[in-house]
């Protein structure tokens, strides 16, 4: 059983993946030249982004990161950032600059590759979780970029 978990992923396990749910798959390079791929979940675009790179040769990483920016039209008050962040075990909400930032940070070292599909299942569900959360509790002020 031990023989079978992963050892970390690659940017195209992630993209494997990504296309064995249906959702679309993009390859790109953040300015600082790091991997990332670029997805969409009901017209809403979001990134993921190897995290800890684990083995250099065969491009394996230890961790991913799932990410989603809204822009804002006002000041967020941190006290609903908070509530969201409470109840959420695995995704958290945060500002930076005008974005309201949608973030999950995944393990991809030590686990069964079906726990890298059960994860961008989990990232859809918190994806449509948060927006309705957003819309409740902000009056729907938050708008996609």
């Amino acid at each position: 059983m031990l023989d079978n978990l992963l050892r970390g992923v690659t940017v195209a396990d992630l993209e494997a993946a990504m296309e064995r749910l249906g959702l679309p798959a993009e390859q790109d390079l953040t300015p600082s030249g790091s991997p990332v791929l670029r997805s969409a979940i009901g017209g809403l675009t979001f990134n993921i982004r190897p995290g800890a790179l684990i083995d250099q040769e065969a491009g394996r990483y230890g961790d991913y990161n799932f990410n989603l920016m809204f822009q804002v039209q006002e000041r967020f008050d941190a006290s609903l950032l908070n509530q969201w962040n409470r109840h959420k075990r695995f995704a958290r909400l945060s500002l930076r600059d005008d974005f309201l930032v949608l973030e999950m940070d995944c393990l991809s070292v030590g686990i069964a590759g079906d726990q890298i599909l059960a994860s961008l299942e989990l990232w859809g569900r918190l994806v449509v979780e948060a927006l309705n959360f957003l819309r409740t509790a902000h009056g729907g002020a938050a708008g996609n970029t």
